[in-house]
């Protein structure tokens, strides 16, 4: 790793080094995955494809830290989101393209917490970081199940705070996704995100809860709602770790045309466990469950998901992981981000890839 100054640990709220400097990083992830009953125009079909970012999202980042004295720091992270199939931008939604998708903010962080302005992780998304053994990752991961554990929010202003075991964190966003709309003169709910998380640890075991709300973008769709309601319990014992985690969903949508009155509500109960043991020093294997009960209708998807992870040396890994979605009385879940399946049928991918931290 390039850096320019001192600065060689990570800016967490109680963790960071009171020396000032510039950290330079990033992750190269690629791999090939093969997936079955993938929905086309004739029906449905296999395709073996080049997949990028699939157990950490390719990035190049800049992480700042300038030491004000007093245990008082000003913070600043740039962080960009690549695909390195292509090379192109990653990260981008509706109609914008974002050279720096995946963070970019500045902050203070004191002994009282953190407080930072900008696109960053929304709470929700921090605790799936450890309440998902999966890596909260693009392909196979909880995020098939529901991509609002992998949320990050626009225009934001967020508190995280650390006090022994205990963990604290806020967040409220004036325009969570820019990409959509939000920030719309008289419409105040327009684009509103809020979300919070408290959390405990002691030894190896942890619980914590966490609420992420946000309103549709636009004036028709501002009274609209996505809320959601996650707790997760994790321990280990000795090279095993086990994580429990329960999901409550409320999604109310408009009427036709855009009509603001709220026509339908969606509610969903999401459950998973999962369970890792490491081996070696080099060598791990992860599985894990997933299940939704959606309580308007019969469709009723699991996943189930093993990945095989094997480090070269600290910083490349090789790893093979494969999920099987069994989709239930019209449920269509894909067994991963960018894939499809014709609702009803089940999917299977399995995929190999690599990846180099730097």
């Amino acid at each position: 790793m390039k850096r320019t100054g001192l600065l060689a640990a990570s800016l967490v709220s109680g963790a960071a080094c009171a020396q000032s400097g510039v950290t330079l990083y990033g992750v190269a992830d690629v791999g090939v995955e093969y997936v079955n009953h993938v929905r086309s125009a004739n029906g449905s079909n296999s395709v073996v494809r080049m997949q990028p970012g699939n157990q950490s999202g390719s990035r190049f980042g800049i992480r700042v830290v300038e030491d004000l004295g007093a245990n008082w720091r000003a913070i600043a992270r740039l962080e960009n989101g690549t695909n390195l199939d292509t090379g192109t931008l990653a990260n981008g939604t509706g109609s914008t393209q974002r050279l720096f998708g995946r963070s970019a903010y500045v902050g203070i962080e004191s002994p009282y917490g953190a407080v930072t302005l900008g696109r960053q992780d929304a709470p929700i998304y921090d605790f799936a970081k450890t309440y998902d053994l999966l890596g909260v990752s693009a392909r196979y991961s909880i995020t098939s199940m529901d991509s609002v554990f992998a949320q990050r929010i626009d225009n934001s202003a967020k508190y995280f705070g650390q006090f022994g075991g205990l963990t604290v964190e806020t967040s409220y966003s004036t325009g969570w996704d820019a990409g959509y709309g939000g920030e719309v003169p008289g419409a105040p709910k327009a684009g509103r995100q809020i979300g919070g998380q408290l959390g405990y640890t002691s030894g190896n075991s942890g619980v914590a809860i966490v609420y992420d709300q946000t309103q549709g973008s636009t004036v028709a769709s501002q009274d609209w709602a996505n809320k959601n309601l996650a707790v997760g319990a994790t321990t280990a014992f000795g090279a095993a770790k086990f994580v429990a985690g329960y999901r409550w969903n409320r999604s109310q949508y408009g009427g036709a045309n855009g009509a603001t009155m709220l026509a339908s509500t969606q509610r969903t109960d999401m459950y998973w466990l999962q369970g890792s043991y490491n081996f070696t020093s080099a060598f791990s294997l992860t599985g894990g469950a997933f299940y939704t009960n959606n309580r308007d209708n019969a469709q009723d998807p699991w996943l189930f998901i093993a990945l095989a992870d094997y480090a070269l040396s600290k910083r490349t890994d090789l790893y093979l992981t494969a999920a099987y979605a069994r989709n239930r009385s019209g449920s269509a879940l894909a067994v991963g981000s960018g894939n499809t399946v014709q609702p009803g049928q089940n999917q299977t991918g399995v995929l190999l890839g690599m990846r180099h931290k730097f």
